[in-house]
C-alpha cells in the first residue's frame, strides 16, 4: 500500500496510507515539484517542497490563519471537544489543549477518506456538522494553527515518491484542493450540540491515560514555554471534581473520599464514625468504610466484594464509585470474571466521571483478556428446518430426563407470541398490525403524543430483587448445582411441556404457559443474532453479554416507538427469564398484571433455603433500554443474582 508523507525540516509528521491526503497538496504551488531518475531513462515525481512561509501565505488566502484557529478551538472547547473525545482520559485533557494540539491528526487513510483525530473522532464530529466539506475546513484549520510557530524559512515536504511509482512515468500526482468555509466552520463549531452521554464507537481505541501522560510529557521536553500548561493537564488526569448530588455530595464525604484518594487512611475511620452520629448511615459512608477495609486489608475482599455489590444493585441511583469499588474488590477476591463485569460497565458509561472510566479501563487491563470465547462467530447460512439437540454433559445427563430434540415447529415457531403493548419506553404511538385485532391479555397502545418528559414503563421503578422469606411456597427442585449451556436457537422445550402447542397472542396465564412463551421468544432471539449478525447465542453469560451489546445498539437512545422494537425487548427479557430458570432454578409465580415489566419471578438459593429472590426480568430489561449507561448492565445484574443463589 502506497504511503505519501508529509515532513517538516526532514521530520515526519503525517502520513497518508493508500492514496493522496485530502488537504496537503493545497500547501505546495504544482511548480515545486521534484523530479528523480527511479531508473536508468525514467524521471518519475519524487515529491513536493516548499517552506512553511509560503504554505501559510496559501491557507492565509483560503481563509485559514492562526487567529481563525483559536476562534475554532474556542467554539469547540467546552461542548464539541469532550464530547467527541475518543477516551476517557482524552476527555480529562482535550477542552484545555490548543487549536495545533486539539484538531491533530498524524494519519490519512485514503480509502475512508477519513483524518485519524489523535483526540477527537474527527470522523465522527465531521458526519455531524451541518457544513459541507466539514473535512477539509478542519483539517486546514489545524495545518494553519500547526505552521503558525514555526519559522518561514523551514523546509516543508510532500513525499509522493510511492505513489508516483505506481503511476506512469511522467504522470503527477498533483490535484487542486479548493479549501472554503473558514468562518463557517467556527459558526458550526459553535452552534453544534451533540447528544448529551453519546456514547461512540471510534475506528480504533482512543488514548489511554499511558499515552496521554507520554505525549504531554515528550511536547514539555520539545515545548518549554509549555511546560507548565503540560504539566497543569497532566495533574489532571487524577484530579476530580466535587460533585454537586450524590451519595457523596456533602462536603465532609467528599474530603474523605479524595483523601483515600490520595492513599491516606488515617484518621478515616474516626470521621465517618463522627458523621453516622450526627446522620446516620448512609450509603456514602457505607462505601467509605468498605473503600478504607479494601485499602488497609482489615475485612476479606469476598465479603466486602460481595456487600459492596449489594447495595451497588439496590441503589436506585447511579453510584459509580461503588461500582469500581465493587469490581477492585472482586479483582483483590481472585473473581476476575464479576470485576471484570463492574469495570466493563462503567468503562463504557458516558455518564461516569472520566477520571473513574480510566481507573475501570486500567483495571481491565490488570485483569487481562477473559478466559472464555465472548461470542463465537460462524459464516451465515440458510435457516433449515431441522437441527439435531445440543448434547448434555454426562452430569447433566444422569441428573434429568432424557431431553427431547426439537421438533420442526419448535425452529420455525409459527406463532410466536406478539409483544405486549406499552412496552415501549416512548409514549409515542405505535402502529401495528390490524389482523387478529388486540389481544385479551394486552392492552392496546397508547395514544399520547410525545412528551418533553420520559416516563418509565410500568415496572421499571421496581427495584433489582426482593428478598422474601421461603414460608410455605413448595419448590419442586432445588436451585441447579451443574447446568447445561444450550445453544438459545436449540433450547430444549422445560420438562413436562413437551408435548404442548405453540403458545398462542394470548398472554400466559400460568407459569407453565410463561416458560413455553419464552423459551419460543429466545429461540426466536437466538435466531435472528445468527441470521442478523453471524453469531451463536448461548445460556451462559457470555451469551447475556452478546445479547444487550446487540439489543443497546438497536435502541441507542433508550425509546421503542415501533412494534418490531417492542418485539426485539421482549426477545431479550425472555432471554432472561429463561437464563435465571435453566441455570438459577428461578420460576414464575405472578403473572396476573397485564403489563409484563409487572410479571415476577423467585430465585432461590442454595445457602439460604429459608428465603427467596423475588425478580421481574422484563422489567429489568426495559429499564437497561430507558437508564443506558446510567446504571449497571444485565450482566452485571445477572451476576449478583448468580452469587446470591448459591
Amino acid at each position: 500500500m502506497s504511503r505519501v508523507t508529509l515532513a517538516i525540516d526532514n521530520v515526519a509528521v503525517f502520513v497518508a496510507q493508500g492514496g493522496p491526503p485530502d488537504v496537503e497538496y493545497a500547501l505546495f504551488d504544482p511548480g515545486e515539484i521534484e523530479l528523480r531518475a527511479s531508473e536508468p531513462g525514467t524521471i518519475r515525481e519524487a515529491g513536493y517542497r516548499t517552506t512553511v512561509a509560503l504554505a501559510r501565505e496559501r491557507l492565509d488566502q483560503a481563509g485559514f490563519t492562526a487567529t481563525l484557529a483559536d476562534r475554532a478551538a474556542s467554539a469547540a472547547r467546552h461542548t464539541v471537544a469532550r464530547a467527541y473525545a475518543r477516551s476517557a482520559a482524552a476527555r480529562c485533557v482535550v477542552g484545555r489543549l490548543e487549536a495545533a494540539e486539539m484538531l491533530e491528526s498524524l494519519a490519512y487513510d485514503a480509502q475512508t477518506g477519513r483524518y485519524a483525530g489523535t483526540w477527537l473522532d474527527l470522523g465522527a464530529l465531521v458526519g455531524d456538522l451541518a457544513l459541507p466539506d466539514a473535512a477539509r475546513a478542519l483539517r486546514a484549520t489545524y495545518l494553519a494553527a500547526f505552521l503558525a510557530p514555526l519559522p518561514g524559512e523551514t523546509p516543508l515536504f510532500l513525499d509522493t515518491s510511492e505513489l508516483a511509482a505506481e503511476r506512469r512515468a511522467g504522470e503527477r500526482t498533483y490535484k487542486r484542493v479548493e479549501l472554503q468555509g473558514a468562518t463557517a466552520l467556527v459558526d458550526a463549531l459553535a452552534s453544534h450540540k451533540p447528544v448529551r452521554g453519546r456514547s461512540m464507537a471510534p475506528a480504533a481505541p482512543g488514548p489511554s491515560k499511558a499515552n496521554v501522560v507520554e505525549w504531554l510529557r515528550s511536547r514539555a521536553e520539545r515545548s518549554p514555554e509549555s511546560k507548565d500548561r503540560l504539566q497543569a493537564l497532566e495533574a489532571s488526569l487524577d484530579t476530580r471534581e466535587a460533585p454537586t448530588r450524590g451519595p457523596l455530595a456533602e462536603t465532609a464525604l467528599w474530603n474523605l473520599e479524595a483523601k483515600l484518594s490520595r492513599g491516606e487512611t488515617a484518621g478515616v475511620l474516626e470521621q465517618i464514625e463522627a458523621i453516622e452520629k450526627r446522620r446516620g448511615r448512609v450509603p456514602g459512608t457505607m462505601y467509605l468504610r468498605a473503600r478504607v477495609a479494601l485499602m488497609t486489608g482489615t475485612e476479606d475482599p469476598r465479603s466486602i466484594a460481595e456487600r459492596v455489590s449489594s447495595l451497588s444493585t439496590s441503589m436506585a441511583a447511579p453510584f459509580h464509585e461503588l461500582e469500581l469499588l465493587a469490581g477492585q474488590a472482586w479483582a483483590k477476591a481472585g473473581d476476575a470474571r464479576r470485576a471484570r463485569a463492574f469495570a466493563h460497565n462503567l468503562q463504557d458509561n458516558a455518564m461516569a466521571d472520566d477520571v473513574l472510566r480510566m481507573q475501570a479501563m486500567e483495571l481491565m487491563d490488570r485483569l487481562g483478556a477473559p478466559s472464555t470465547v465472548e461470542a463465537k462467530v460462524i459464516e451465515p447460512r440458510p435457516i433449515v428446518s431441522v437441527h439435531p439437540a445440543p448434547a448434555p454433559s454426562s452430569a447433566a445427563a444422569s441428573a434429568a430426563p432424557t431431553p427431547r430434540a426439537p421438533d420442526v415447529t419448535d425452529v420455525v415457531i409459527p406463532r410466536a407470541p406478539r409483544p405486549p403493548s406499552r412496552t415501549s419506553v416512548d409514549s409515542s404511538p405505535v402502529t401495528r398490525p390490524q389482523a387478529g385485532g388486540t389481544r385479551p391479555g394486552f392492552p392496546a397502545p397508547s395514544r399520547q403524543s410525545t412528551t418533553a418528559t420520559r416516563t418509565l414503563p410500568p415496572g421499571t421503578s421496581l427495584p433489582p430483587f426482593r428478598v422474601e422469606p421461603r414460608g410455605g411456597r413448595p419448590w419442586s427442585t432445588p436451585p441447579p448445582s451443574e447446568t447445561l449451556v444450550e445453544k438459545v436457537e436449540m433450547l430444549l422445550t422445560p420438562d413436562g411441556l413437551a408435548d404442548q402447542p405453540p403458545p398462542s397472542d394470548e398472554a400466559p396465564s400460568n407459569p407453565p404457559a410463561a416458560r413455553l412463551m419464552c423459551t419460543y421468544l429466545a429461540r426466536e432471539l437466538g435466531r435472528e443474532l445468527r441470521v442478523r449478525h453471524a453469531v451463536e447465542l448461548h445460556t451462559d453469560v457470555d451469551g447475556l453479554e452478546l445479547a444487550q451489546r446487540y439489543l443497546r445498539e438497536a435502541l441507542v437512545d433508550g425509546r421503542v416507538r415501533t412494534a418490531e422494537e417492542e418485539r426485539e425487548v421482549l426477545r431479550h427479557g425472555a432471554f432472561l427469564a429463561e437464563l435465571l430458570a435453566r441455570q438459577l432454578g428461578a420460576r414464575w409465580v405472578d403473572l396476573e398484571s397485564k403489563e409484563p415489566g409487572r410479571w415476577a419471578m423467585l430465585v432461590p438459593s442454595r445457602t439460604r433455603p429459608e428465603e427467596v429472590a423475588r425478580v421481574w426480568p422484563f422489567a429489568r430489561v426495559l429499564r437497561f433500554v430507558a437508564m443506558g449507561h446510567r446504571e449497571r448492565d444485565l450482566v452485571a445484574y445477572y451476576l449478583e443474582l448468580q452469587g446470591r443463589s448459591r
